[in-house]
């Protein structure tokens, strides 16, 4: 009586296993060896779904109670079992399971955004009410932190966006991102492609648009070549080999005021408008981001369109910087056929599904490794913050404008709770078919939040997470659906590195939902920060640039802020922190800086008063840049480091300087990277305005060793070659300055400064990969 019961049980059907610990564990042994017996095809149609409940669940525990009264022993906790439900029961032997490995790091997220085009939206792109919701991190926000704004061909136009941008701002906060993206040139020609002879005029035009941001207060964080430069004839054409030409000759002039440089922004991620640039280091190097868009892709693109092996090879960086996933339905339809066609196919007819915005950002996180994603308009009635239809296809209601759209809060699953600076972890990302699973560890490896996006509208899913060797000790949960609204459905304990939870969409038609798990900690004491060498730097005086602070934990005791976790400099000189040092002649030096990174020292100012201040630094780069504070204070304002002559030469040595007022007494004083590709050797402060340096340029000794004159013969001769920090790196022959080259830049494997001696002497020589 009592299996027959539990076969038309309420809720999923069970799974044999279920069955057979229920039977074991709760039933006494007699009624068990009874009913094992069971006939199997009975069990096998219940196992696929045909059991079905006919009875009503206060018979069905009538008649369960009434064997179980018998048992003492296991009474009260099937008692405790029925209160929760049957359908509790059953979900756990449905569970599927998402491993969560938070050793296994992939990206960067820098962050989540959206557009504001005024000249478009006829001035409403963004009022402070909408910032407040689109910026914000409450409840009933998005949490966005990057917009997106266009440069004007005109100037004229150029203050269309600074009033959102500072609204934006406001609201973002330190996490605030603002980046541009110009549609044509003032000097594109009647087909929208642009001369070569234009190519410095156009970086001036784009230089003066930041220049002018900054000056508004809202600071450009990037700006990009070109929008979409394979959607011709609406705004600027660019052809592969035109798009590879300016990269290499001039978009690194673009870096003004510490600005990083996107590529043209595919509008169908086409791989082919960056293969060339990416194939080539010099010409890779003037990119700081690959932008790209997405309307080549549906829900139904497979995932080879978002995989790229070329920039994963290349550890490129990618944003996803314009798309939406239709424009012709509502922004607050969950799921409703209707004409979904755009340019392409207007009469197109589909299912506009809210969903499609979590599936699509999934993929572009975990698929294609991208480190930021931009959606279209921030508010339109397709967005992520409703407006009325413009286009009078659809009639929007009046209480829903200006409020966060379902596809808003389906994007604030990610946007609200993986903040900028956390990293992509290890997850198994596809548990079972229509479920996707991405996880991640905050800046401060505090927390760890879990993304579970159910595209299954016929059936709910529960989801066992693992995270063991997480300090998680409880997971926050929010869930999206056409029933909730990022509602927050409490707190649930981790137990052994494990939970399980029911993805519950709540009272509603379909099942498909996007859940967030926010990881809480027990909060670790705070470690503090430490001089590097036990105590401060005295100034007057040196410091050595790879000698920053120790950090301590937390965000108050970072003692330095790197791009990328990569060690370019290979050295293992402070190892574990991913700044780059490299060993030279001279010693350590910190290169490969990229606008910012910064360091961070604590000095002890002997005296107050006036210093001049110097910096040995080099640059191949025409808009390398930096500048220094101390305590938060302005203390030089920015500093440009001269070009030196020659490609990719970082060897030679120039010293800059300023004159500097500094009070007596400890601080923190901080070198920030403000425009790309230097190197820096050390600081030095001396006293009195306009001082002498006591500190002789970097190279100088090695210089004199290497410039010992002799005339290169034409004959054959053979040459040892070290690197300019003395290794040894192998032995050439060669007859003439081509073929000595040459084989030192197959010993060496990349550019660079070397040394040759012969028996004749020695000599520097230059060598490109």
């Amino acid at each position: 009586m009592l299996l027959k019961s539990v076969m038309k049980c309420p809720g999923a059907p069970l799974r044999s296993s279920f069955l057979v610990f229920f039977c074991e564990i709760l039933l006494p042994k007699r009624q068990w060896k009874k009913w094992r017996d069971v006939r199997f095809f009975e069990l096998f149609h219940l196992i696929l779904g045909y059991g079905t409940a006919i009875l009503r669940v206060s018979v069905w525990q009538r008649d369960v109670m009434k064997s179980l009264n018998q048992n003492s022993v296991v009474k009260g906790a099937w008692k405790t079992a029925l209160a929760l439900g049957c359908g509790a029961l059953v979900s756990t032997a449905f569970a599927s399971t998402v491993n969560v490995d938070v050793t296994e790091e992939h990206q960067v997220i820098r962050g989540f955004g959206g557009m504001v085009h005024n000249q478009w939206q006829g001035g409403g792109g963004l009022s402070e009410a909408d910032a407040k919701l689109a910026f914000g991190t409450g409840d009933g926000q998005i949490g966005l932190n990057t917009l997106r704004i266009p440069v004007y061909a005109n100037s004229s136009d150029f203050n269309k966006e600074v009033q959102a941008a500072k609204y934006a701002k406001k609201y973002a906060g330190d996490d605030f991102i603002l980046y541009a993206t110009p549609w044509t040139s003032p000097y594109a020609g009647a087909n929208q492609h642009m001369s070569s002879s234009n190519y410095q005029k156009y970086v001036d035009h784009l230089n003066g648009f930041n220049d002018y941001m900054k000056n508004q207060g809202v600071p450009l964080y990037a700006i990009s070549i070109s929008n979409e430069p394979d959607w011709c004839g609406e705004w600027a054409c660019w052809s592969a080999d035109e798009i590879y030409n300016f990269t290499k000759g001039y978009a690194d002039k673009m870096r003004k005021n510490g600005a990083k440089v996107i590529s043209t922004e595919s509008f169908r991620y086409d791989k082919n408008l960056y293969n060339k640039v990416l194939n080539d280091a010099n010409a890779l190097k003037n990119w700081d981001i690959l932008g790209a868009h997405f309307y080549a892709s549906d829900r139904n693109t497979g995932d080879n369109f978002f995989q790229y092996s070329l920039a994963d090879q290349k550890g490129v960086e990618r944003w996803m910087t314009e798309h939406y996933t239709e424009s012709q339905g509502s922004g607050n339809y969950w799921r409703t056929i209707t004409n979904t066609g755009d340019q392409a196919n207007q009469n197109k007819r589909d299912t506009v599904n809210a969903m499609d915005v979590a599936y699509e950002i999934h993929r572009a996180m975990v698929v294609g490794n991208f480190n930021q994603y931009t959606w279209w308009y921030i508010r339109r009635c397709y967005g992520l913050i409703m407006e009325k239809d413009f286009g009078n296809k659809l009639q929007i209601p009046s209480n829903e404008i200006g409020k966060v759209s379902k596809r808003g809060y389906v994007m604030s699953q990610f946007a609200r709770f993986i903040r900028p600076g956390a990293i992509r972890v290890g997850a198994t990302d596809k548990p079972e078919s229509n479920l996707f699973a991405s996880a991640y560890k905050s800046s401060e490896g505090d927390s760890v939040i879990v993304v579970l996006v159910n595209r299954d509208y016929k059936n709910s899913k529960t989801v066992t997470v693992n995270v063991k060797g997480a300090d998680v000790e409880s997971f926050h949960v929010y869930t999206t659906s056409q029933a909730k609204n990022a509602k927050y459905e409490g707190e649930v304990e981790v137990k052994n590195g494990s939970v399980t939870i029911t993805m519950d969409a709540g009272s509603s038609e379909f099942k498909d939902c996007i859940v967030t798990l926010v990881g809480v900690g027990t909060p670790a004491d705070p470690v503090p920060r430490e001089p590097f060498g036990g105590k401060a730097i005295d100034l007057p005086g040196k410091i050595e640039a790879e000698n920053f602070d120790i950090p301590g934990t937390g965000k108050e005791n970072k003692t330095y802020n790197e791009n990328d976790s990569e060690d370019h400099g290979e050295t293992n000189y402070r190892e574990g922190t991913g700044v780059d040092i490299y060993k030279k002649a001279t010693g350590y030096i910190v290169g490969y800086n990229q606008a910012g990174e910064w360091l961070e020292y604590t000095v002890n100012v002997k005296e107050a008063g006036d210093y001049t201040f110097f910096a040995a630094v080099a640059s191949a780069n025409a808009t390398s840049g930096f500048n220094m504070t101390l305590d938060g204070n302005e203390l030089t304002g920015d500093i440009s480091v001269p070009k030196n002559d020659g490609e990719e030469n970082y060897d030679d040595y120039n010293k800059v300087q300023k004159n500097v007022t500094l009070p007596a007494g400890e601080h923190i004083l901080r070198f920030t990277v403000v425009g790309d590709w230097m190197d820096v050797d050390y600081f030095t402060f001396v006293k009195g305005k306009d001082a002498t340096d006591p500190e002789p340029i970097v190279g100088d000794t090695s210089t004199t060793f290497v410039s010992a004159k002799f005339q290169m013969s034409n004959e054959s001769m053979e040459y040892r070659i070290f690197d300019m920090g003395g290794s040894y790196l192998g032995t050439v022959r060669a007859a003439g300055m081509q073929e000595l080259r040459a084989g030192a830049a197959d010993l060496a494997k990349r550019g660079g400064m070397f040394i040759a001696k012969s028996a004749a002497g020695a000599l520097r020589i230059r060598v490109t990969q």
